[in-house]
């Protein structure tokens, strides 16, 4: 008897005809009550899962429990049972006696697997009571198979669902058994439960989970649920495993106006996704900047993804006080799914030095980088370029310290790394950049424009002066106007970036028989050195400080000869008395 109806209760007899009308047989007294319920339809999508609850009366708590499969009831082939097996493939069945409910699960379910079924319960001498449940797989709830993340990072997992589930609640749990994992988030609540948080977005059939600084506790097997009613739900698996999937660094501080280079690492399964760059303080909701298709490049920001590394560079250039905050590698996966790491950017420090030096050409120039305090122990470095991403180190702090004129030296008890260049010429024109190794191929730096002109700039003077043992000298130093007010000095030794000063502008103007004068309406400042000897022979540099320990200079080469007064020396003078 098939679809029992409360009217269907009362006697019913079994018998069995004998001959000539007669009969025998035996009463049995039927009561149509709730016996054994569940749901009528279930869709699920294929390769997901199900969980159908089959309740049950009260006078049935300690009988055998089964499902089975067939389109009729008297000959449905049973799969599984609550005594023997209990698991069968894919399917498992366990009763709850005290709910009075037993629940069947089917995993990894196919379109094969669509049909009907029934929650059966055995009575007695092979009688059994039992409600059919119609099977339908096509898109229940789906979802990525497998994800890879780093540790610490984080990821989102969008769960996918059919137009019928719009109004269902929906949840995220952990286990490796469908039947029995743990809710972590709800869609009704919680909708947040320490990193990882659900959303719902009926309009794209879209529930969407985040997880945030994960760990390798959170590997293992989730599910995206949907429940449907009176405990049934369908789900499907996601396997995540927190491994190496993005990594960069954690902070990163920078002077207002310089530059900066993100390295953000990735695993070889992603080589060939779409990357990009973001802002935000939630992952879910950061502003894409920019990401390697297009655009590659968005206002002072810029991405290069270099796939035989496994790396993508962001760099940031000119950066200001509201570039502050909270940025992301992100990779996209498939469907709306993506790993990153979060960087968190201070534009405070970091490197800085001035913006613009104009020089002579055959002059020299000493540039300031100072850096903050955290960078002291760090490589430091002076490249060549426009675009900060892809500048030509010339010098290191580490190795080479020196290259043809170009020389670095460090001071980290100041904090700053001086960079001298020597007898530049037009060709050393151009962008320059002070650069500050942090880790794992990220670097902090900023700009000096660097100006090398034919006509008196900066500071020039004659190139060399021969004198006579005992006689004196005056030295005639020209510089631009815009060094009016700027301190002038006197300084002896072979090398621009480590002559030592004898006399400055400021103090002391006199030392010895070496005297400095400014005259800044021509504008030059005159050296005058006294009772020479042979000793004094060497090369000097007319030098100018800018700002923060910057200058510029030219060299002369003074000769203290037994002879008399050469031409040179006359020149010298006659500029002086000019």
């Amino acid at each position: 008897m098939n679809n029992l109806k409360t009217w269907n209760s009362g006697y019913y007899w079994c018998g069995v005809e004998i001959s000539g009308g007669s009969a025998v047989g035996t009463r049995v007294n039927l009561s149509v009550t709730e016996g054994v319920s569940t749901l009528n339809t279930v869709s699920v999508q294929s390769g997901g899962s199900v969980t159908i609850p089959c309740s049950y009366d009260n006078m049935y708590k300690t009988h055998v429990k089964y499902w089975c499969r067939g389109s009729d009831w008297s000959s449905c082939t049973p799969i599984v049972r609550t005594n023997y097996p209990k698991k069968s493939g894919e399917v498992s069945i366990s009763d709850d006696p005290v709910k009075r409910v037993f629940n069947v699960t089917m995993n990894k379910l196919a379109a094969g697997d669509s049909g009907y079924y029934w929650c059966g319960v055995d009575i007695s001498r092979g009688s059994a009571v039992g409600r059919r449940v119609s099977l339908s797989v096509t898109e229940g709830v789906s979802t990525l198979n497998t994800v890879t993340v780093e540790r610490g990072g984080f990821v989102i997992i969008p769960c996918f669902y059919d137009n019928i589930y719009r109004q269902r609640v929906k949840y995220w749990c952990k286990g490796s058994d469908w039947s029995s994992c743990t809710p972590i988030v709800r869609t009704n609540s919680p909708k947040k439960n320490g990193e990882v948080s659900i959303r719902d977005d009926p309009g794209q059939r879209l529930f969407t989970v985040i997880m945030n600084n994960l760990t390798s506790g959170d590997s293992g097997s989730y599910w995206c649920g949907v429940e449907i009613s009176r405990g049934s739900a369908v789900g499907t698996q996601v396997s995540l495993s927190v491994t190496e999937g993005v990594s960069t660094l954690n902070t990163v501080t920078v002077q207002r106006g310089g530059s900066l280079t993100i390295p953000c690492f990735y695993d070889n399964i992603y080589r060939q996704h779409k990357k990009y760059w973001c802002k935000g303080s939630d992952w879910s909701s950061c502003s894409p900047k920019v990401h390697p298709n297009s655009p590659k490049k968005s206002g002072e920001v810029s991405i290069r993804n270099d796939p035989v590394k496994r790396v993508f560079n962001v760099t940031m250039n000119n950066l200001t006080t509201g570039d502050s905050g909270s940025y992301w590698c992100g990779v996209d996966i498939s469907r709306g799914s993506a790993v990153g790491r979060r960087v968190s950017l201070s534009v405070t420090g970091g490197v800085s030095t001035v913006n613009t030096v104009t020089v002579q050409r055959g002059g020299s120039v000493t540039i300031p980088c100072f850096y903050d305090n955290r960078y002291k122990s760090h490589v430091k470095y002076w490249c060549r370029g426009s675009d900060w991403s892809s500048c030509t180190t010339i010098v290191r702090t580490n190795s080479p310290k020196k290259n043809g004129e170009v020389s670095i030296r460090n001071d980290p008890v100041k904090p700053v790394f001086n960079v001298t260049m020597n007898n530049l010429t037009a060709g050393d024109s151009g962008s320059y950049w002070c650069g500050v190794e942090i880790s794992r191929g990220s670097a902090v730096g900023t700009r000096v424009s660097l100006s090398v002109t034919e006509v008196p700039a900066g500071v020039s003077t004659v190139n060399r002066v021969t004198v006579q043992r005992g006689g004196s000298v005056t030295i005639p130093c020209s510089y631009d106007n815009m060094y009016q007010q700027h301190v002038k000095y006197w300084c002896r030794g072979s090398d621009w970036s480590s002559c030592t000063p004898i006399i400055r502008t400021n103090s002391p103007k006199k030392n010895g028989e070496v005297s400095i004068r400014n005259d800044p309406v021509k504008p030059v400042f005159n050296v005058t050195m006294n009772n020479l000897t042979a000793g004094d022979s060497g090369s000097y540099w007319c030098g100018v400080e800018i700002s923060r320990g910057s200058a510029v200079g030219t060299r002369v080469y003074l000769s203290v000869t037994e002879g008399k007064m050469s031409v040179l020396q006359t020149v010298a003078n006659e500029m002086h008395s000019m």
